[in-house]
């Protein structure tokens, strides 16, 4: 029973999360609706748990990655900002493109299911960069980059 409330609650603290980043708002009835839909889908996914449909465990790094994406955020962003102020005034034009980078995919346990899910969430919410596709058989992700020069070269 602990280990349900445990496991209900870091998926309802998870959901709310990211309604919060993708909604992009603090207004109360916003965060009561996001607070509502992150209950449905927290009991959603304890239920596929408690049935072994789920089996998602993000690892320790992955789930680090995440308390070092604000810092990402801002960063990426000023790149972003530089790069368009710069390409407006015509000096240096923005070329985009589709990257392959290295990316450790893992095997078919829990913590590796939940690497793969939450690497590429983490990298999608930074402005520069959209993961696109992840090839396990081949250990690459496909990236789409604003700015490639200064894009980051990896997955988190």
């Amino acid at each position: 029973m602990i280990h349900a409330l445990r496991s209900w609650t870091l998926w309802w603290l998870a959901l709310l999360g990211l309604y919060i980043v993708m909604e992009g708002t603090n207004e109360q009835m916003e965060l009561a609706a996001g607070a509502g839909a992150a209950a449905l889908g927290a009991t959603l996914l304890e239920l596929l748990r408690r049935r072994g449909l789920l089996r998602l465990a993000p690892g320790v790094a992955a789930l680090a990655s995440v308390a070092r994406l604000p810092a990402q955020i801002l960063r990426e962003f000023w790149i972003l900002t530089v790069s368009l102020g710069l390409d407006l005034a015509g000096i240096r034009r923005i070329r985009s493109a589709w990257v392959a980078v290295p990316y450790e995919a893992g095997g078919d346990d829990p913590v590796s299911a939940g690497n793969r899910a939450l690497r590429p969430l983490i990298d999608n919410v930074s402005p520069l960069t959209i993961v696109a596709d992840v090839d396990r058989d081949r250990g690459v992700a496909l990236k789409h980059d604003l700015v490639p020069s200064r894009a980051s070269k990896t997955v988190p």
